[in-house]
């Protein structure tokens, strides 16, 4: 849907968008985006051409005095008077209404707010050194294609980045008591986090969605100081009138007419006038701020249970192992139970939080299958030096042999067991 916006909007003959996150993050960076820049052009339109305002002028009035009249009612704010009560004296505090010459500034400004999270996952993307857009890329060429050896190559692309990445992230520290609790700690408790604690990325989108969460459910209060109303109960208010089948449409929020007052200087003399203008600029800004409240609070909702969804995924250590043993079990890698346990060695010293995150993010992008043969692939290339990692001096059998390693050199002897 966004592609076909961005096609028809600015004439692009091939967009790529990238696929470094999940479709909750997709809704707010690439479809809230484009929806809002949609927006912002039609009311752009419609207060370019044509007249956004008519006010009912005194009869005097010539043509250019109309014209004044309904430049300057623009110009300068109106406020609302119900027609059930009087005109308020110069005095007396109004009910301003200020916001519909800067509407389409606010929609872009929301817009640039929805794709600010993006920027900064693609920050600490690049600062990590592994390129996750390029895994996805290759992911989903891997998945379109239909001949095996290019499915085999980009997978073995994938796995060589990620492997890459993994190694050079090894700490490689002494192995003193404090050095081992920091690892425990960065481990099981996510309160240290870096590159050589293997949960850089993981902790880096927690934060990113975190930011996505605040993005969706700040703007619904940010329109209330820019509409000067309690727009975050906007969406409740109508869905209440439409049940008790009152005219929804009918808002003190966006109101149709409205009053204006200004001066014309005439020979040394100041003469007040007190015009009704009707605003048929509100019709659209009415619904199309109606949509965007029901379409935050979807974002709301779907960002809410992802971060959630996300922080017990990535936080809680025992789903990481449950997550890969299910992903190789469906692979035919793993049977027995001694298997299971050479598997916690192998997420906790190879993998760590990272290497599952992303084995987890191609998943949720590309489906099972696609992350299954990572994982199988990631597993042939951690091999049968797993008995070292693991601390064990007997000569145990391995699980398997070799199966096609991406790397041929030894891990066993550049990470340091804990």
């Amino acid at each position: 849907m966004a592609e076909k916006v961005m096609r028809m909007l600015f004439g692009f003959k091939e967009i790529k968008f990238r696929n470094d996150d999940d479709f909750t993050d997709r809704l707010t960076r690439r479809h809230s985006v484009c929806l809002l820049i949609l927006f912002s052009l039609i009311i752009t339109t419609k207060q370019y051409v044509g007249e956004p305002m008519f006010c009912w002028c005194p009869a005097h009035f010539t043509d250019s005095h109309k014209h004044y009249a309904n430049t300057i009612c623009w110009v300068k704010n109106t406020y609302l008077v119900p027609f059930e009560e009087e005109l308020p004296k110069v005095t007396e505090p109004r009910h301003m209404i200020s916001y519909y010459q800067w509407v389409p500034m606010i929609l872009l400004v929301q817009a640039m707010c929805c794709y600010l999270p993006s920027i900064m996952w693609r920050y600490l993307c690049r600062r990590s050194g592994l390129n996750v857009a390029a895994i996805m890329d290759a992911a989903i060429a891997g998945q379109k294609t239909s001949y095996a050896d290019i499915r085999e190559k980009t997978t073995r692309y994938i796995v060589h980045q990620i492997d890459q990445y993994l190694v050079a992230r090894a700490d490689y520290g002494e192995d003193t008591c404090y050095n081992k609790c920091k690892r425990t700690v960065a481990r099981y408790c996510c309160i240290m986090y870096g590159k050589k604690y293997g949960n850089y990325l993981a902790i880096c989108y927690l934060l990113c969605k975190f930011m996505y969460m605040c993005n969706s459910v700040g703007q619904l209060y940010m329109l209330d100081v820019f509409l000067g109303t309690d727009y975050h109960l906007y969406g409740i208010d109508v869905i209440r009138r439409f049940i008790i089948k009152d005219d929804w449409t009918m808002s003190e929020r966006f109101p149709r007419v409205t009053m204006c007052d200004f001066r014309i200087r005439h020979m040394n003399q100041l003469h007040r006038y007190v015009v009704q203008c009707v605003l048929p600029i509100n019709l659209f800004n009415e619904k199309i701020f109606i949509f965007i409240w029901f379409w935050l609070a979807l974002l709301c909702l779907v960002t809410v249970m992802s971060l959630f969804k996300w922080i017990w995924n990535v936080t809680v250590w025992p789903i990481q192992s449950a997550y890969v043993c299910e992903l190789l079990k469906s692979t035919g890698a793993i049977s027995t139970k001694r298997d299971h346990e050479i598997v916690e060695k192998f997420v906790q010293r190879y993998l760590r939080r990272d290497g599952v995150f992303i084995v987890r993010l191609i998943g949720n992008n590309m489906g099972h299958l696609v992350s299954s043969e990572v994982m199988e692939k990631l597993w042939d290339n951690f091999g049968p030096e797993h008995l070292l990692l693991m601390g064990d001096k007997a000569e145990i059998r391995p699980i398997r042999a070799r199966k096609n390693p991406v790397r041929l050199n030894s891990l066993a002897d550049r990470l340091d067991p804990v």
